[in-house]
């Protein structure tokens, strides 16, 4: 899907907008839902520039309350494909490819799943916990009857505070 054929790919600047189906990507533990990738390509004779815009969500469970819910991307990057390539190289705008001399053909599959993937948030909470600017709300922690354990050890720590003011005033 994400394959083009050098020689299909126009002299200079061409664009073209694909939909992507849910079973188009393997997101591997998170459920990719489909979405739509515009596509630039700028072409010479000594390399091929791919900038890509991906609009989709994915669907994440909230590490709080383990519900699902669906995650916005929309997020560019730019591949850059040419002849004398060395060495590979990638950052966060970017990355540099060698042309797959073998089938004359460009694969931009990984930058696009990892460039989703780079974008998903590291902790996933549902939109229901952020307030109205975008900031997470507070989460409480909800206990029920008494924990013994928890008891004992105020009373000894009320004791040592005892011992210490003792100690205080004395001198």
């Amino acid at each position: 899907m994400l394959e083009f054929k050098i020689v299909d790919i126009p002299e200079e600047h061409s664009s073209r907008v694909l939909s992507l189906n849910k079973d188009d990507l393997d997101l591997e533990n998170y459920e990719f839902r489909g979405g739509e990738i515009d596509l630039e390509f700028y072409r010479t004779l000594h390399f091929i520039r791919v900038s890509f815009t991906i609009n989709t969500e994915v669907e994440l469970v909230c590490d709080r309350s383990l519900e699902p819910f669906l995650y916005p991307v929309e997020e560019d990057f730019e591949v850059l494909f040419k002849v004398d390539v060395q060495e590979e190289t990638e950052d966060e705008d970017g990355a540099i490819r060698r042309f797959n001399f073998t089938s004359n053909t460009i694969n931009i599959e990984d930058e696009v799943r990892d460039t989703i993937l780079l974008s998903l948030p590291i902790k996933k909470l549902h939109p229901k916990y952020f307030d109205e600017d975008g900031k997470p709300t507070e989460f409480g922690i909800r206990r029920f009857g008494e924990d013994d354990a928890e008891q004992e050890d105020d009373q000894l720590a009320d004791q040592r505070w005892a011992e210490l003011k003792k100690l205080k005033n004395d001198n």
